[in-house]
């Protein structure tokens, strides 16, 4: 006590880890100064702390699980698809915090979207969830979690053989917590959307062919849908009219949302074209064309304030040798022109991401083995490699289409399909994580 007025040290550290909660002098938590623990709720995050694998940034250095070794699991693959399935086909995988959830397109008669959770060993939990109730061919979607339920969108053509956009939320079990929201309604076929969630709303992109009756071309549009499930505006067209826009990807990054598409020309040629929009799909900027030939099935990964898009090459009989990448700005900007980002193949096709934000882990399916068989790889901002190339499927049929997402362990699940016996089905396998302490 000095002169009868008592001091009070005013700063926190609520998980008892020695750092102090970051803030700012007008903040009453940082009343003597700002702390440097960027999350004062885990004792396992603090500056200086041991890089651990469990997908956080433990050292408070701004990057996720630096330093950390992926590996192929040693456990074998696990079929996901139910046994009377007659094939499936991979969609959408994301982690809750506890497992894994799935999704897949079964086909029964005829094709039926549906859920399935696993366990972070890959042992399936429950019977697979059957997402939309309808009497007609409906698909499965890309999934992702919210922090409280799964978010997933997906085609069907309940609607006299018209395929639209629909929209669900499930719980942990993959159980509805709503009736199907209908996205689209539209002439001719709403189809391929993806989702993204901002951490307050969902965002969808797909790409429509509503106008081709009145003479336009297929167009990509967008839709906010709230956290209860419920849409915020109407359909919002993003594609510039004169362009026929296909096969969108998008990605979050801290400035906005990236998108890449193919554009075809009156002879089905495509190329690659990248824009950008706010969260709320205002102000679209406009379409970058980025020169490659015959590029295909992009995918957007966002690196910080960057994007990076992975593609392959398909002449409309073969896939090309390799997967291919090229780094783009927040303003659609080419930072770093197409290039071989695989070797040894005679072929490679379809790739996922997954972004740590000053890197990335692609997986992706080539023959280099002489069928084609899923592997994977680390890269850097600028597509150089930062780890050798991992096998992950070894069988003697086709393995393709693979979706990734991260586990609280640092591992990665990858969920794909594998010809088998000649039909496809649906099979779960992942990446291991090791801590830089732990390699020996």
């Amino acid at each position: 006590m000095i002169g009868g007025c008592v001091f009070t040290d005013g700063r926190v550290d609520a998980d008892g880890d020695g750092a102090f909660a970051t803030g700012t002098n007008a903040d009453p938590k940082a009343a003597l100064g700002c702390g440097k623990d960027c999350d004062d709720s885990s004792p396992a995050v603090f500056p200086g702390a041991a890089e651990l694998c469990d997908g956080l940034d433990n050292d408070c250095n701004g990057v996720i699980d630096d330093g950390t070794t992926l590996t192929p699991t040693m456990a074998a693959p696990t079929r996901v698809s139910p046994l009377n399935a007659e094939h499936s086909e991979a969609a959408g995988l994301a982690f809750n915090g506890e497992s894994f959830g799935a999704t897949m397109t079964s086909w029964f008669g005829r094709s039926q979207g549906q859920f399935q959770q696993i366990d972070l060993q890959g042992i399936l939990v429950d019977p697979p969830q059957r997402i939309a109730r309808v009497n007609a061919e409906d698909y499965g979607g890309p999934l992702v979690w919210s922090g409280e339920r799964y978010l997933t969108a997906y085609e069907d053509a309940r609607q006299d053989g018209n395929y639209e956009i629909y929209f669900d939320l499930l719980n942990r079990k993959g159980e509805r917590l709503i009736q199907d929201l209908r996205v689209t309604n539209a002439d001719d076929y709403s189809l391929r959307p993806s989702v993204l969630w901002t951490g307050a709303e969902a965002l969808l992109v797909w790409d429509d062919r509503r106008f081709e009756q009145n003479g336009d071309h297929s167009v990509i549009f967008g839709q906010r849908v709230s956290i209860e499930g419920e849409l915020i505006g109407a359909n919002t067209r993003i594609s510039a009219p004169g362009i026929r826009a296909e096969k969108a990807s998008a990605a979050l990054s801290d400035s906005g949302l990236g998108i890449a598409f193919l554009a075809l020309d009156d002879a089905n040629k495509a190329s690659l074209e990248f824009m950008t929009t706010s969260r709320t799909f205002g102000a679209p900027s406009a379409a970058q064309a980025i020169a490659f030939d015959d590029p295909d099935s992009p995918v957007v990964t966002a690196l910080g304030d960057e994007y990076v898009i992975t593609f392959h090459q398909d002449t409309g009989l073969i896939s090309g040798a390799s997967i291919y990448g090229v780094v783009v700005d927040n303003k659609g900007v080419v930072v770093r022109a197409p290039q071989s980002m695989t070797a040894n193949a005679g072929h490679a096709r379809g790739n996922s991401t997954y972004s740590y934000g000053d890197r990335f882990v692609m997986v992706w399916a080539d023959d280099r083995s002489g069928v084609y068989q899923l592997y994977a790889q680390t890269f850097d901002k600028k597509l150089a490699p930062l780890s050798a190339v991992l096998r992950l499927t070894n069988t003697m049929s086709i393995t393709l289409d693979p979706a990734v997402a991260p586990s609280s362990d640092g591992g990665l699940g990858v969920l794909y399909s594998d010809q088998g016996n000649g039909a496809f089905q649906t099979f779960f396998t992942r990446l291991d994580c090791k801590a830089s302490f732990q390699l020996k």
